[in-house]
């Protein structure tokens, strides 16, 4: 199981109620089908963290053509314990926060690819990292976008992008 995570700067400010919306309606523009999930919320009735699973319509063909085309999303309010992270590797010393965490990548990567590029144009200043140490930004997957529309997705690897930005 390989996950994605979408990291915004530390102390951005970014509401989860804000981020739930933004997912809904990344889903509506992609014409994925959203079902929501596990709510946590504190003492005070605030959404702290919230599930959805996003998969293609009944009526939206797949060109992998398989029954589980299902993510699972998990997005954070900031702080949060243990979603807080370094990119060591990339030795910029800044700190980055998990707003969005994706798991069932591997095998879905075209459901995944199709939200997260609906989803981050509606934030460009995030970056989707990948487990091995590889990010992507806005216009990454953008480009990915346009060539797997030319190219129909044969996906049998755990990194949905590397097939496509060199």
């Amino acid at each position: 199981m390989t996950s994605a995570f979408v990291l915004v700067e530390e102390n951005s400010n970014i509401p989860i109620d804000r981020l739930v919306r933004d997912i809904q309606q990344a889903c509506r523009e992609a014409r994925l089908h959203i079902v929501s999930g596990i709510q946590d919320v504190d003492s005070e009735q605030n959404l702290k963290h919230g599930a959805f699973g996003i998969s293609f319509s009944e009526q939206q063909a797949s060109d992998l053509d398989t029954v589980n085309n299902s993510i699972r999303v998990d997005v954070y309010d900031e702080p949060a314990p243990y979603q807080y992270r370094e990119l060591e590797w990339k030795e910029d010393g800044r700190v980055y926060f998990n707003t969005l965490i994706i798991d069932e990548v591997y095998q879905n990567e075209e459901v995944t690819l199709i939200f997260l590029y609906h989803f981050l144009a509606k934030h460009p200043q995030m970056v989707v990292w990948m487990e091995e140490d590889r990010v992507y930004t806005l216009s990454d997957l953008e480009e990915a976008l346009k060539i797997s529309k030319m190219y129909p997705f044969t996906l049998n690897h755990p990194d949905l992008l590397s097939r496509w930005i060199k």
